[in-house]
């Protein structure tokens, strides 16, 4: 990664970035779902996730959103609030004429919350000016993918009366490959550590990360700006199909604006 910026890239990313989990078959340990995207749109603060990503906590009981920008106690439950989700589409598939993306508006008291817990909601408007004006000035960029990995997380502890679930959100450098219709796939740079199943990372954001360098550790990152979100595993490329920024911008905020009043 350019300047070894790992660790500055992490900080910034996980401000935007939250892990979704839920209790298996009423066990105690928590199993990872998959992640999510803080955003606005419009005035509208939710998570961008995938669309198969939300039509399962749609349907399940117990769906707990947790941060990886604060402790393992901030955390909140989205059966306990008032939320609105809206799909791209009715049903999903690992198809690339599938529009596999999710909005989920929360409540302006939980968004007023996690304001207060250092999660930071991207605004979509200001993102699109980012790929619109970086793309044609600045050429010094790297490409990362940061979410949850079932397979790292690990098996859950009992400490006490409490089970703790050691989830672990993975970033991984590569490349964005642009395919038709606004459909991206993301290439891994270091595939002999790669997990089996990239389970979890759906829903995480794909970033372009812009750098100076001219300039020295964190101050070097430019700006983050998000590209899309990881979609379905590839598996005998080793790749993530992900939903582009173009089919968020031209497929789902419409619907939002439309259905979810603000």
């Amino acid at each position: 990664m350019a300047l070894n910026l790992t660790d500055a890239v992490i900080a910034r990313l996980k401000h935007h970035t939250i892990g979704l989990t839920y209790r298996k078959d009423g066990s105690q340990a928590r199993e990872v779902l998959g992640s999510g995207v803080l955003v606005t749109i419009e005035g509208r603060r939710g998570i961008l996730t995938c669309g198969h990503v939300a039509e399962k906590f749609e349907k399940l009981r117990d769906v707990q959103v947790g941060f990886f920008s604060t402790d393992d106690q901030n955390k909140f439950s989205l059966d306990a609030i008032l939320h609105q989700i809206l799909q791209s589409s009715h049903s999903f598939e690992e198809s690339e004429k599938v529009l596999d993306l999710a909005f989920t508006m929360l409540t302006p008291e939980l968004a007023t919350i996690i304001d207060a817990k250092s999660g930071v909601f991207l605004n979509a408007d200001k993102n699109r000016k980012k790929m619109e004006e970086y793309a044609a000035t600045r050429n010094r960029f790297f490409d990362v993918i940061f979410g949850l990995v079932e397979e790292f997380s690990g098996t859950p502890e009992t400490e006490g009366n409490n089970v703790i679930s050691k989830l672990r959100a993975v970033l991984y450098s590569g490349k964005i490959v642009q395919r038709d219709n606004g459909l991206l796939h993301f290439q891994p740079i270091d595939r002999e550590k790669l997990p089996s199943s990239f389970g979890g990372m759906s829903g995480g954001g794909v970033w372009r990360i812009y750098y100076d360098e001219s300039k020295e550790g964190d101050d070097a990152l430019s700006t983050a700006m998000l590209c899309g979100v990881a979609s379905w595993q590839r598996t005998d490329e080793k790749e993530i199909a992900c939903q582009g920024w173009d089919r968020v911008d031209q497929a789902l905020i419409p619907k939002v604006r439309e259905a979810l009043p603000v």
